[in-house]
């Protein structure tokens, strides 16, 4: 076990957020060999880690079908978690057929646990009427109980039900009343929206994401920004995330300066955190540190991008690692 600890330490790297963790496949072989007995007996614990390796490939060969069947029996034994997985695969036909009712049955059973993602995708489940009827009111309700639990991304479905409710509430009042048939006037031509011309002015058009995932260090769900005409200043709200042995919440800071006709600029940022809560019980009792500190961080992160065109960027991360944004 010393000798894992050992490897382990060697590999992990203190980059915060890159959470390149580059765990030798021995190490996660050994993993799933420990789990499996543990498994096998009955341990929710250990049937949520090997469907979790299942799923991911980690230890063994990636096998969607039993990752299902092991999340399954840990759920049956009411582990949130593991509920809230089972509710993915019949969401997405991932390892079993897809089949919205039992999914919508298993989210509520791990929302009800007060698990966040399961919250979320309920409300998605209710927002669009997949499994159960379409109901705005309970979407809402499940989104936001999800981003009062530190899910950011529910903000977003809490928009979309927002927008979708006065919709609905403008073509009910619209049967309701009874009109004349309306005058015909020629349709004017709409005034063709203003081209976004400065480097600055694309940044500043917000929405940014990667991988369909708003990001904190630009204009975005998250962050708000201020021009301070050089460059820009933003926060973002404060966020949560699991970097493999701990969940940790905290904000991010960003200046973006530099900016040129040619499309390109710079990012700076560093991460304030403000809590951390181990979560894997190995590595608590290691007594090993988290690679991560109360407060600012020491690494402060630089990106170099450049526009392709008015929707996308590709930015360049600490000079190493290629990232694609997009709007």
């Amino acid at each position: 076990m010393k000798k894992i600890f050992g490897i382990i330490l060697l590999i992990v790297t203190t980059g915060f957020f890159s959470q390149v963790f580059a765990v030798d496949d021995y190490i996660w072989e050994e993993k799933f060999k420990k789990a499996l007995p543990k498994a096998e007996q009955g341990d929710t614990k250990s049937q949520y880690a090997i469907g979790e390796m299942l799923e991911k490939g980690k230890g063994t060969a990636k096998d969607s079908k039993k990752a299902f069947a092991w999340y399954h029996k840990a759920a049956k034994q009411n582990d949130k978690k593991a509920a809230y997985k089972v509710g993915r695969a019949y969401l997405e036909g991932k390892g079993v057929s897809r089949d919205y009712k039992k999914a919508h049955d298993w989210f509520r059973s791990s929302a009800n646990q007060k698990y966040v993602r399961a919250q979320y995708y309920l409300g998605v489940l209710y927002e669009y009427g997949q499994g159960v009827s379409k109901n705005y009111g309970e979407a809402l309700k499940w989104y936001k109980q999800a981003l009062a639990g530190g899910y950011s991304k529910a903000s977003d479905g809490i928009k979309r039900v927002a927008k979708a409710q006065k919709s609905a509430e403008l073509e009910r009042r619209a049967a309701a009343v009874k009109t004349v048939k309306p005058k015909v006037v020629p349709k004017r031509k709409p005034k063709p929206a203003p081209k976004i011309k400065s480097t600055k002015d694309k940044v500043m058009a917000g929405g940014w994401k990667k991988r369909n995932k708003s990001v904190e260090y630009l204009p975005s769900s998250l962050t708000q920004c201020k021009d301070e005409e050089k460059q820009v200043e933003c926060l973002s709200v404060e966020i949560a995330r699991n970097i493999g042995m701990a969940d940790i919440s905290y904000t991010t800071k960003a200046t973006l300066f530099d900016f040129e006709d040619s499309g390109s600029f710079t990012i700076t940022y560093r991460n304030n955190v403000s809590k951390i809560t181990v979560t894997d019980p190995e590595f608590a009792e290691s007594g090993r540190k988290v690679p991560v500190t109360l407060g600012w961080q020491d690494t402060d992160h630089k990106l170099a991008c450049q526009f392709e065109n008015d929707r996308s960027l590709t930015c360049t991360k600490n000079k190493l690692r290629k990232i694609k944004l997009r709007r």
